[in-house]
């Protein structure tokens, strides 16, 4: 009895009948915190009732309005912001987003209209258009002047100063480049609504050992906001040590998944705002791992939950003063059907929804009646269904009552601590042998009676991988179709000679592709001087054309051009080919009437062709035989007209051959051979 008279003496002289505080704390705080406690442990309703002021879709998007309440994170967490400075400069946009109040652990990867990307060490997401920096909120926030890029106070003098330090704040820098109009679609396919988001480690916690550390433990993210000076600012020498290292302990416990490996018992990832109310706030974090904030013995701020705990206290009928019990929920009325979302970052860290809980014995004879179960702090699918077991089980008890007791009661004040607040009682009169919860505790010293909450529960923390719901898959898992349109297909480059006045010609590249059903795409195609690849940097000219076929301008003869193509502003251009422009590809008549002149030297005449001719070329070999016979000469001449050459070979047999050529160097058959010697 000793115990019971020194909490008895405590109670009466310090607070009045039926009230204890939370050591050193006012009663005020006292009732906040452990009221929430009570909410989310018993009901597991709290998370439902408790949503954060600022909607998950508000937090991941940026915004510009300059009194959006500052964020706070724990675990891995999607976040874009408040925007603080929204500037051009030298063709270029740069962007400052305040995302996280406070030093986050550090950046995981950046987003760009909802995929994750790659950012280069320099900050290079796609060169000369997009980059990103990340400042971790290790003390200035707005300080980018390590970035290879102009510092910002040299950029923007008057705009941006030493004085903008964003202190303490969690921000990234997005830059912002100017495509060419072709490639804007391309670049910024969502043009002024590109949204950049960064994933982070949010807030780093401190472990028992008061190591700050990164952690998703969930008693150790509810315990940094216990004392957090943004949370509830308790000092640390007031919570019970012990209490939340075995909660610390059961949170990092491996449970089992259905495709192999084990996941952490109770992680926790999620956001709250500096407007929300602290108890909502807790209540969310709570629902993350079946917990409850109590008061213990010593007055000090435990936790408890999350585990079966096998009652050390018995209350028998020789210490109940009066029972009032009542079914613990109505098989006609209440829900049949549980249905649950969580946040997945498997997802893009969208709400989630996993297989939903069925009694299906009802449903054989009852309409569906459904209820709605989220944990927007819950990152995993396997963990939210252990918590919707839990919930399944203490919505659906088979009794719910209160006991009145005499002062042995007190023995149900304090839990062990070691999982849920259960007790024993024993009571055949009144048809009462089971474990119960207690939901709650008022005593009076005075009047000598204790009044005890309970309900009855049986142990829903057991878990096997059979029991787990397949999720349903993620993006990648689906193979997500890409996001790049398939490029043109049946290309083909052809060259098309234009008449432009009697024997004159010019030239022409002409490209097709396949056509397409879709309505959206139309070839793009450009033709650049000499035999480059599809990116270089040349002077490259639009192609004009309709939506499956594109044509150059007249191009000068002889000369080297590449043509390039793609969907118009999507992906990467495509090399169709290089070649070199030939105005005329009509071969010309061979020269008629070649012969020596005379019976001495090498003088030789012909007739060139009456039509299609520029010049002609005359050729010489020691052997008979065209093929290795020897450039001569070029003889200027009119179609349809005698010329001649006379050549000085030097003693031997020689034999000549001379061909006509248009103007874009085609040749004719060759006339010959005249054969002499000298």
């Amino acid at each position: 009895m000793a115990i019971f008279s020194i909490i008895s003496a405590y109670a009466t002289a310090v607070l009045g009948p039926g009230a204890l505080s939370l050591f050193g704390l006012s009663p005020a705080v006292t009732a906040a915190v452990v009221s929430v406690g009570r909410s989310v442990l018993w009901s597991m309703a709290g998370a439902a009732l408790t949503k954060p002021n600022l909607p998950r879709q508000q937090v991941m998007a940026t915004i510009t309005q300059t009194d959006t309440p500052r964020v706070r994170a724990y675990g891995r967490n999607l976040l874009a912001g408040q925007r603080a400075f929204f500037e051009a400069a030298d063709g270029q946009l740069y962007q400052i987003i305040v995302m996280h109040h406070g030093r986050v652990d550090g950046l995981i990867r950046f987003w760009w209209d909802g995929e994750p990307v790659v950012t280069l060490a320099n900050g290079d997401v796609d060169p000369k258009y997009k980059r990103n920096y990340f400042r971790d909120g290790n003390g200035n926030g707005g300080d980018y002047s390590g970035i290879p890029t102009p510092n910002l106070q040299t950029l923007f003098q008057t705009l941006w100063t030493a004085d903008h330090r964003l202190e303490g704040q969690a921000t990234f820098l997005t830059v912002f480049g100017d495509p060419p109009d072709e490639d804007f679609g391309k670049k910024f396919p969502k043009g002024a609504y590109t949204q950049v988001q960064a994933e982070i480690r949010a807030s780093r916690v401190a472990n028992m050992a008061g190591a700050m550390i990164y952690s998703e433990n969930s008693a150790l993210c509810i315990r940094d906001l216990m004392t957090h000076v943004d949370g509830w600012n308790i000092a640390l020498d007031r919570l019970d040590t012990s209490s939340w290292q075995a909660f610390v302990n059961r949170c990092g416990q491996a449970v089992p998944l259905a495709g192999g490996g084990t996941e952490m018992r109770y992680r926790l990832c999620g956001f709250y705002t500096l407007d929300d109310q602290l108890k909502d706030v807790t209540a969310r974090m709570l629902a993350t791992c079946d917990g409850q904030i109590y008061e213990t013995a010593e007055g000090k701020i435990g936790i408890l939950g999350g585990a079966w705990s096998e009652p050390d206290v018995t209350i028998t009928a020789d210490d109940i003063l009066s029972i009032e019990m009542q079914d613990g929920f109505d098989p006609f009325t209440d829900y049949n059907v549980l249905k649950s979302q969580f946040v997945s970052p498997d997802h893009g860290y969208q709400p989630t929804s996993v297989a939903e809980w069925r009694d299906e014995d009802a449903l054989v004879t009852q309409p569906e009646r459904a209820e709605q179960f989220d944990v927007d702090m819950c990152p995993s699918h396997t963990q939210l269904q252990r918590l919707r077991k839990i919930k399944v089980a203490k919505d659906r008890r088979d009794m719910v009552g209160t006991i009145r007791t005499n002062l042995v009661g007190l023995k149900a004040r304090f839990p062990k601590g070691d999982g849920i607040h259960t007790i024993r009682v024993q009571a055949e009169e009144f048809g009462i042998d089971g474990v119960f919860e207690v939901t709650s505790h008022l005593f009076s010293i005075p009047d000598g009676y204790c009044e005890i909450g309970i309900a009855s529960i049986q142990n829903p923390y057991g878990w096997s991988v059979t029991e787990e719901l397949p999720l349903p898959p993620t993006i990648d898992e689906l193979g997500k179709p890409p996001r790049q349109v398939p490029p043109p297909t049946g290309a083909s480059l052809t060259q098309i000679p234009v008449l432009l006045s009697g024997d004159t010609y010019g030239g022409k590249l002409r490209l097709t592709v396949a056509p397409v059903t879709r309505g959206d795409l139309t070839l793009q195609a450009q033709v650049g001087p000499g035999n480059v690849s599809a990116n270089a940097s040349v002077a490259w000219a639009t192609m004009a054309g309709d939506r499956f076929s594109a044509e150059t301008g007249i191009l000068p003869n002889e000369e080297v051009y590449t043509v390039r193509y793609r969907w118009r502003g999507q992906g990467d251009w495509i090399k169709a080919g290089s070649v070199t422009i030939v105005a005329n590809p009509n071969v010309p008549a061979a020269p008629t009437g070649f012969a020596r002149v005379g019976s001495s030297g090498a003088q030789l005449t012909w007739t060139n062709p009456a039509t299609n001719f520029f010049k002609s070329r005359l050729f010489r070999n020691s052997t008979n035989s065209f093929a290795g016979a020897s450039f001569v000469a070029d003889i200027s001449g009119l179609a349809g007209q005698s010329s001649s050459y006379t050549d000085s070979p030097g003693t031997g047999p020689w034999h000549y051959w001379v061909v006509a050529m248009n103007g874009s160097a085609v040749v004719s058959p060759p006339a010959g051979p005249v054969s002499i010697t000298l």
